[in-house]
């Protein structure tokens, strides 16, 4: 099958417990280290914690104020040289749903514009400033917007990936929503 490059809004992001304990990381560390690494504003997600899991999730307030006015913007620049009445098809669904009913819609995988992806690799966190430089795993549910028509060699490309996240969310900084934005591998 291959791996391909793909952006979405990372809708859920996963730390596990056992893991955070062991290298002895706090809650605040790994929301900070999220926010200064992977770029993301962790203002626009909860926060649930179970024995197994520290998960962050998009706030439903989020969703609902922005994604629409955000994928108005988005989708004609990604899909600038693709037929559009998939997306546009995609934006009236949309605004006559019920926000609450959007990642049912993006889990039935109907609209190549607007999938919930769970075969995104997983990436790492750093904390550079601790004893022995622990990682911390995150796994990550994302909303994909879009996935190129090629595969992807994958190798050292994780640098590269940040700087496109960094240039999606200057383009597009009057819209929150857009630091919840996830480049990744998927595949």
């Amino acid at each position: 099958m291959g791996q391909f490059l793909a952006i979405g809004l990372a809708h859920e992001i996963v730390a596990y417990q056992e893991e955070i304990k062991k290298k002895n990381i706090s809650k605040v560390e790994l929301q900070q280290e999220i926010e200064q690494t992977m770029l993301f504003d962790m203002k626009l997600y909860d926060e649930t914690e179970t024995d197994e899991i520290l998960m962050f999730k998009l706030k439903n307030q989020v969703l609902e104020r922005d994604l629409i006015p955000f994928l108005e913007v988005l989708y004609p620049v990604v899909y600038r040289n693709r037929n559009h009445d998939g997306y546009l098809k995609l934006l009236q669904e949309l605004r006559t749903t019920p926000y609450t009913k959007w990642i049912d819609l993006a889990d039935m995988k109907t609209n190549y514009a607007f999938q919930l992806d769970e075969y995104g690799e997983s990436q790492y966190v750093r904390f550079s400033t601790k004893d022995f430089r622990p990682t911390i795993r995150l796994d990550f549910r994302t909303l994909m917007l879009y996935m190129g028509d090629g595969k992807i060699i994958t190798e050292g490309i994780g640098n590269l990936l940040i700087f496109f996240k960094h240039c999606i969310t200057e383009t597009f900084r009057e819209h929150p929503i857009a630091k919840s934005m996830h480049v990744y591998i998927t595949g």
